[in-house]
């Protein structure tokens, strides 16, 4: 349910209070004064939920952001991949492209360390 703002007209104070759409946005407190209804822009967003898969969409997003809020936000469209396909795919791949890089660069050290024994 939405949240409206209201001023007392006697002083400058002011209360948040949650009424349904369909009802009529009046405030009075105990006293009995009625208080003004205050209008502000709403806070509704077309765009505020993205597809977890979509890269556009998170750079598009994350435009200004600092790397470890990134990071955060990268963590959170994880754990939505994974509540949506049981897994996270982006990170099943990314662990095998480290593997495998790994696994290259650990042959390549071998072949470096037999070359060294030869020539001794």
């Amino acid at each position: 349910m939405p949240i409206y703002t209201f001023k007392n007209p006697n002083k400058e104070e002011y209360i948040e209070v949650v009424q349904k759409m369909s009802e009529e946005h009046t405030y009075t407190d105990a006293s009995g004064v009625q208080w003004q209804r205050v209008w502000e822009a709403p806070n509704a967003s077309v765009d505020s939920v993205i597809d977890p898969d979509s890269p556009s969409q998170f750079v598009n997003k994350t435009k200004g952001w600092s790397v470890g809020e990134c990071w955060d936000y990268s963590a959170e469209l994880s754990q939505a991949r994974k509540d949506k396909r049981g897994e996270d795919h982006l990170d099943r791949a990314h662990k095998v492209k480290k593997t495998k890089e790994r696994k290259r660069k650990q042959s390549l050290q071998r072949r470096i360390q037999a070359k060294k024994q030869q020539g001794k």
